[in-house]
């Protein structure tokens, strides 16, 4: 399972190639069973699928796909043209499979990018979905207080993973600025989301699937056997809060390395001091 303390390879997107053919897009919003359905397809041998944190413990995969979304969604202060079929082989260059965000703000995108990629879109009932997000992926994108601003200051790399997320935020709003700003916007956002990949979509390219539907749908639409194991169901909000608290576990032992460095050269340079007084 990916963490926010997995290792940053800083490996530049833009020199890779695709290595495998993409075959399913899952566009669902965030908060809608991504993590189930990555891991449906991958027992279906759809895989690897792409989930977010695949792409936000990395870097430069994530300020490439904030160059993406920034073209898209604030083209005005873009610094690089909309992203299309290269630009999408570079970012999901070995994954048959997109999950989650960032990839799914790109939907139409992707589809038109990969036309014969076959697309899962699953909806909640927009309040639940609503409370759900405004407690996971809005509270961690605008984390505040002077305790969290000096360990970020003392843990760069992992708090660098969450500005990423509130950049995010940022981008797909056109321009919110606090969490309540989000919130307040964010449930047009989805509604035009899911209109927009529904309009986009050619004649059965589509599957709207329910979390609960079982296999049958899902693989009569992927044209693939059932298996004969029980459907996954993943409890995605204590999986979020596990991966958020190895996160800020990493974030507080880098800062109380750093101090502890900190304060051995101070009193080494005293001692010196010390000594030669």
């Amino acid at each position: 399972m990916s963490t926010f303390a997995q290792k940053d390879r800083r490996e530049d997107p833009r020199k890779r190639t695709r290595i495998v053919p993409m075959e399913v897009l899952l566009l669902g919003f965030p908060r809608t069973g991504t993590s189930t359905m990555q891991s449906a397809l991958e027992i279906l041998g759809i895989g690897p699928v792409c989930h977010g944190p695949d792409i936000f413990l990395q870097s430069l995969d994530m300020d490439m796909a904030l160059q993406g979304l920034e073209a898209k969604f604030l083209p005005q202060q873009a610094t690089c043209p909309p992203f299309g079929r290269q630009e999408f082989d570079q970012l999901f260059w070995k994954y048959r499979a997109i999950s989650d965000s960032p990839g799914c703000h790109f939907g139409p995108e992707l589809m038109a990018s990969y036309p014969d990629a076959k697309v899962v879109l699953v909806e909640r009932d927009i309040d639940s979905w609503l409370q759900s997000y405004s407690g996971t992926v809005a509270t961690v994108g605008f984390q505040r207080g002077i305790f969290y601003n000096l360990i970020s200051l003392l843990s760069p790399i992992p708090a660098g993973r969450r500005t990423r997320v509130e950049q995010m935020l940022r981008t797909i709003t056109r321009g919110a600025k606090s969490k309540e700003e989000v919130l307040q916007q964010i449930c047009d956002i989805y509604r035009e989301h899911y209109a927009e990949v529904r309009e986009a979509a050619k004649p059965g390219q589509l599957l709207d699937y329910r979390l609960g539907d079982g296999w049958e749908p899902l693989c009569k639409f992927l044209g693939k056997p059932v298996p004969d194991v029980p459907f996954p169901h993943k409890n995605e909000r204590a999986e979020f809060v596990e991966k958020q608290m190895a996160g800020k576990a990493l974030m507080v032992a880098t800062a109380k390395r750093r101090m502890f460095l900190g304060v051995m050269v101070l009193m080494g340079g005293a001692a010196v001091l010390w000594a030669l007084s």
